[in-house]
């Protein structure tokens, strides 16, 4: 009996050393996952750098005075920020990036952290500012896109450009 006690604690030893090394693994797996995802969205923002300025001009008559960039703006990290005009007007462009936008994206708080992005945007420049929020993605579902529409937020997949 006590011998069957003693190999039963070198498996537990064993199976929690097992444990702790999964764990470790698992963890390394998901910086790595993290880090291209990263580079993925990086990417797909640089494609539409590049491709927003005249599909915005096109198809609302935004008309960019820079060009579009990532931007800090109070702690916020704003994946799109451009200031352009329409109508003679100065509009801020204030946008998101994201490769597949649905109803599940729009539970998780899409929207509101656009909203909290516009809302730095008009913390720096003023609250009378005109803001032109856009989220661009390679894909969105007719919901999402009605959701947004409610939202006076243009949704600009990327094959429109």
């Amino acid at each position: 009996m006590a011998e069957a006690q003693k190999r039963t604690e070198i498996e537990i030893q064993n199976l929690i050393r097992s444990d702790h090394e999964i764990r470790e693994e698992l963890r390394s797996i998901r910086r790595e996952i993290g880090g291209l995802s990263r580079s993925f969205s990086y990417a797909f923002e640089n494609e539409a750098f590049r491709s927003l300025p005249d599909f915005l001009k096109k198809n609302f008559g935004i008309v960019l005075k820079k060009r579009l960039v990532r931007e800090e703006i109070r702690g916020k990290e704003i994946n799109i920020f451009g200031i352009g005009e329409k109508e003679g007007k100065e509009v801020f462009v204030v946008g998101e990036a994201k490769v597949r936008l649905d109803e599940v994206k729009a539970q998780d708080g899409v929207f509101d952290e656009l909203e909290d992005k516009v809302s730095a945007v008009k913390e720096e420049y003023g609250q009378g500012i005109d803001v032109v929020k856009i989220l661009v993605t390679h894909h969105a579902t007719k919901g999402f896109i009605n959701l947004a529409k409610q939202r006076g937020i243009i949704v600009i997949q990327s094959f429109e450009w």
